[in-house]
């Protein structure tokens, strides 16, 4: 897959850019902090799952003082030819968007993962350092794309989730109630487990191999999936919900279920947000997109896109040929740096300020 025209209109600070990439397979964008590098790509972003990589929030990306922000983007697609996507975001927080010639996406479960972007962002150090959530999304994200059985338990299971603490806070709720919605979550919750657990495997297997070519077989580091809760039947799932509504009472949320899951780095059989240093956790963050990047093309059949968002001046010398060895040729990258590259002659370069773009 490869995009070949990209125009943005009051998307964050850019009030209007249009740039046509043509065939480029490696676009590099350079300027000072602040002048809309990450914009860009922000808005490329929105290609995976309509919704941007830095923020859950779709009203900040509307440009101040705007009521409404559209992106455009023209690709190539192996399977699907020469397609245009328009999304439309409004400051009230409304969202749509139209495939080709207005043939808008009404269900999200048909658009997620159809056009596969891959993210590596200076921030993704938060995945490994940060709360379990943002580690859940990412494996959310990534499942979801791969596997529309996944997507659509998640949103049943989320559902519930809702419903069910809502009753919590209660006092007058009855066990009717409770148990309609813990059926679904117990139904879904168990295909969750069941797919993460299988899922996280092939993850794993895809991650060590990122790191061993990023750090030339110097380390050990490991992913391991940790499921706050487990059972062997939707009976099962369902004694466990019951089990714990008065505890979830008291606390007026449901404690155990896939909700609470978890995922940790290890490096040498150790926590690596305890005992890595900085190069080394970099290192893994980077092998995580990589295995998202290789699962990707392995389960959907399409080259994503890659997002490098002023990661590379991060790497020495050998985890950065570590990495473009590992992300491979044949995909189109964008990058972005307060410096031009040092092999400009393989890139083409937009020098940005104040959210324009030349080049």
């Amino acid at each position: 897959m490869r995009i070949s025209r990209l125009r943005a209109a009051d998307f964050r600070n850019i009030a209007f850019a249009d740039l046509d990439f043509g065939g480029a397979q490696r676009i590099f964008l350079t300027g000072k902090n602040g002048q809309g590098k990450t914009n860009l790509l922000e808005a490329a972003s929105l290609l995976t799952a309509l919704r941007s990589f830095r923020t859950r929030d779709s009203r900040v990306l509307v440009r101040a003082g705007k009521k409404a922000a559209q992106v455009f983007i023209a690709l190539e697609h192996e399977r699907e030819g020469a397609t245009e996507l328009t999304v439309s975001l409004g400051a009230n927080g409304a969202k749509t968007a139209e495939l080709g010639a207005g043939t808008p996406v009404r269900k999200l479960s048909d658009f997620v993962g159809r056009f596969p972007v891959v993210v590596f962002s200076s921030d993704d150090i938060a995945l490994l350092r940060g709360a379990p959530s943002g580690r859940r999304r990412w494996l959310d994200l990534t499942l979801s794309a791969t596997d529309a059985e996944y997507f659509l338990c998640l949103q049943r299971y989320c559902r519930a989730l809702e419903a069910r603490n809502r009753l919590l806070k209660q006092p007058a709720a009855e066990d009717a109630q409770f148990d309609a919605f813990e059926k679904i979550l117990a139904e879904n919750g168990r295909r969750l487990v069941e797919i993460r657990s299988r899922e996280m495997k092939k993850i794993a297997a895809l991650f060590a191999a990122s790191a061993t070519e990023i750090a030339r077989g110097a380390e050990s580091p490991e992913l391991v999936y940790e499921a706050s809760a487990n059972a062997p039947d939707d009976a099962a799932w369902r004694e466990l919900f019951r089990r714990s509504r008065a505890q979830d009472k008291l606390l007026r949320a449901t404690q155990k279920g896939p909700h609470r899951d978890d995922f940790r780095f290890r490096i040498f059989s150790r926590a690596a947000e305890d005992f890595a240093s900085e190069g080394q956790q970099r290192g893994m963050t980077l092998s995580l997109g990589l295995a998202q990047l290789a699962l990707f093309r392995e389960r959907l059949g399409v080259a994503p896109v890659v997002l490098a968002d002023d990661v590379l001046g991060e790497l020495d010398e050998a985890r950065r040929a570590g990495f473009w060895a590992a992300v491979g040729s044949g995909l189109q990258v964008f990058a972005t740096g307060t410096q031009p590259p040092d092999d400009a002659d393989a890139w083409r370069i937009f020098t940005v300020e104040a959210g324009t773009y030349r080049g």
